[in-house]
């Protein structure tokens, strides 16, 4: 059997693994876009594994279309439709406190319902029904107020908990896998990825009582940048980094964190940075360490972003680390993201905890770092001390 795209969410074991994928290959001449995903037999070994669906026979289009189920994922591949992958979660963690919940997959992973009876579903079709449901009144979708990308280890949860924590009705999403898999498709249609973006910021904005939008992407889509621009050209955007022998030897020093960069994948580095390589007279030939792929990925992100501040710098900033920890100029961003009437108590007590580990532990501030000399070559290599 091939298996194609599983989501992130499908984190279970194998068996369960296996029985989703059957979920993800949704034809799309299917005309039944309502049938609930397929469920394990009821005697089989694999049902054992699985929870009773609280919601098994009921009208998953129905289920979305009332807010009860939320997008969580997205199969975007070629020119096929893209497929929809809806669940039962919320945001009361990240409402509560958002360090116990940094990033999207924090909200959904303790979801079991996510893991084991999501609705897999037509994109636009649930989009398209969910605007002419909602105007009606009964729920309503809020633009996002800015978009935040960065370069990895710069601060960029730090910031989207004091976001989240800033007032009531904010809402984050933060590294959500639906967005990050359609910026990624490296062979759709230009079209189709500002409609799909268009389609899942739509859903992913649907409340009844949230006020605000703010939505951070991995660094790894920092190359989406364009596309995204393209599907919101009037949304604000900023782009958080820091020294980047910092980054660079904070990311080396974790053999699980440099895979961000692609080190596992070296020679297939994706089109952006290819293309960023020529353009250096470069190739993925020359990246012979994982201090090159990683300065190489950095250096893509950092000639990305200097491109669009160059088309457009009125919606555009760079925000650096040191902007994070100081309150003045925490003050000075939030005007800028149009963040009214923030709480500081509730932001600083977010600055005072670890942002990325979704346990809200105490922050006993950065450990001494010794920047080894491969570092310090990579990124002089790839002229990332300029910034």
């Amino acid at each position: 059997m091939k298996l194609i795209h599983l989501p992130l969410f499908t984190l279970s074991f194998c068996l369960v693994a296996s029985t989703t994928a059957n979920v993800r290959g949704v034809p799309s001449e299917s005309p039944d876009v309502t049938s609930a995903p397929l469920e394990p037999d009821s005697g089989s070994l694999v049902s054992r594994q699985f929870s009773e669906d609280p919601y098994l026979g009921q009208d998953k289009l129905e289920l979305i279309l009332s807010g009860r189920f939320m997008l969580a994922d997205v199969h975007m591949s070629g020119d096929e439709e893209v497929i929809g992958y809806f669940c039962e979660f919320d945001f009361d963690r990240q409402q509560k406190d958002p360090s116990l919940a940094p990033r999207f997959i924090d909200l959904y992973g303790e979801s079991r319902h996510c893991q084991e009876h999501h609705a897999a579903l037509p994109l636009h079709h649930v989009a398209k029904a969910s605007r002419e449901r909602d105007a009606k009144g009964e729920m309503y979708s809020i633009d996002p107020s800015a978009f935040i990308f960065h370069q990895p280890k710069s601060g960029s949860a730090l910031l989207t908990n004091m976001i989240a924590a800033s007032q009531p009705g904010t809402r984050v999403i933060s590294e959500s896998s639906a967005l990050g898999d359609i910026l990624s498709c490296q062979n759709c249609n230009h079209e189709i990825k500002v409609q799909a973006l268009q389609d899942a910021m739509y859903l992913l904005g649907r409340t009844t009582k949230d006020t605000h939008l703010y939505v951070k992407l991995s660094a790894r889509n920092t190359v989406g940048l364009s596309v995204m621009r393209d599907s919101f050209p009037n949304t604000k955007w900023v782009f958080v980094y820091r020294d980047a022998d910092t980054i660079l030897q904070k990311l080396m020093n974790s053999k699980v964190e440099r895979r961000i960069c692609g080190t596992k994948n070296r020679r297939n580095p994706g089109k952006a940075m290819a293309s960023y390589l020529v353009s250096k007279e470069k190739s993925v030939a020359t990246l012979e360490t994982d201090e090159q792929v990683c300065a190489a990925f950095l250096a893509t992100n950092m000639a990305t972003v200097v491109e669009e501040i160059g088309r457009d710098a009125d919606l555009g900033l760079l925000v650096q680390y040191q902007d994070l920890v100081s309150k003045k100029a925490t003050q000075e961003l939030f005007e800028y993201l149009e963040v009214a009437s923030p709480d500081w108590v509730r932001i600083e007590e977010q600055r005072k905890k670890r942002a990325n580990n979704g346990r809200g532990q105490e922050w006993q501030g950065e450990a001494d770092l010794s920047v080894s000399h491969d570092v310090r070559s990579a990124t002089a290599e790839f002229e990332l001390t300029t910034y």
